[in-house]
């Protein structure tokens, strides 16, 4: 959807803003919503529905699916029964009208009341009164612009100039970045904090949006030591194996595979360790001795440094 609606002020003087936050939710859709142009629908009689300008054709259905949000993972509506309430009390304030067709049930067209002076003559005296006030905001976001752009300049040099040191292999796509590319894995937490939730929400396939819960998720990972790159891979790992009881089954939450990456992560740790011990192990002194076999590291180290003093090491 593109184009966009003038807002004003006074909306924060007004009882919508006093009433809970659903039904300025569902009036801001509806400004939203609505035609800017005249259209018509064909009915099944043959007559056409003309849909105006300041019209929306819609159900109550349709809103409640249509002004939904996320709490946390899950997804919220509100009952219908909620939205034909607020909806009444928009027509009570003089701000919709609603039309149901034949029968009261044919269909729902809401038209916002006044329209055509809320978008034309309120902005109209409003601009007389606020040039000046919008000419200050005008240079002072230019500056603020220009400021941004600097800093983000800044911000790739100090990128181009140095990088984490790790492949620079999407580990999700497996596409090729380029060396001097902004893209490069930063060392600042909090950019690969949203690399991990953006590569979260690319394997995910469905929604645009993460929850505090995922931010935080990725933030325990980040902050556990665990590099952005093995993230990305396991957590890739997580969603390969996974088999869904349903088609409509699917990882919604981060947190769902954070417990696998930091399985992962510990394996690869207890590996690592593992080698150093076998590496002490198999250590033969100057003297032809062995460090043997059953013998902790501590009396490995003990008996290698006990053998450099005896060779004046």
């Amino acid at each position: 959807m593109s184009g966009y609606i003038k807002d004003y002020r006074k909306e924060l003087d007004s009882a919508i803003w006093m009433m809970p936050p659903l039904y300025h939710r569902i009036w801001q859709y509806l400004k939203y919503k609505v035609n800017h142009q005249e259209n018509k629908i064909p009915m099944r009689d043959g007559s056409f529905l003309i849909i105006k300008s300041g019209q929306h054709l819609t159900s109550v259905r349709d809103i409640a699916k249509n002004i939904g949000w996320y709490e946390g993972v899950k997804w919220q509506e509100p009952n219908p029964k909620t939205v034909t309430t607020i909806l009444k009390w928009l027509e009570t304030q003089s701000m919709i009208k609603i039309d149901r067709g034949k029968g009261n049930r044919q269909y729902t067209l809401i038209t916002l009341l006044n329209w055509d002076s809320y978008q034309q003559k309120s902005f109209e005296g409003n601009s007389r009164e606020t040039d000046g006030e919008h000419l200050v905001d005008i240079n002072k976001n230019e500056k603020e612009c220009l400021k941004n752009d600097q800093d983000s300049t800044t911000t790739k040099n100090a990128y181009e100039g140095a990088s984490d040191g790790v492949s620079t292999t999407d580990p999700v796509r497996g596409d090729s970045i380029e060396g001097n590319s902004v893209e490069e894995i930063s060392h600042t937490p909090e950019v690969r904090i949203q690399k991990l939730l953006d590569g979260f929400v690319e394997l995910r396939s469905h929604g645009l949006i993460t929850s505090a819960d995922d931010y935080q998720q990725a933030k325990k990972i980040i902050e556990f030591g665990i590099s952005l790159e093995n993230a990305l891979v396991w957590m890739k790992e997580k969603f390969d194996s996974y088999q869904p009881k349903h088609p409509n089954k699917r990882i919604n939450a981060l947190s769902y595979c954070v417990g696998y990456i930091f399985d992962r992560h510990i394996e690869k740790q207890e590996k690592e360790n593992s080698h150093d011990k076998t590496t002490v192990h198999q250590y033969r002194g100057r003297n032809g001795g062995s460090a043997g076999k059953g013998k902790s590291a501590e009396q490995a180290y003990r008996e290698l440094e006990a053998s450099r003093k005896a060779w004046g090491g």
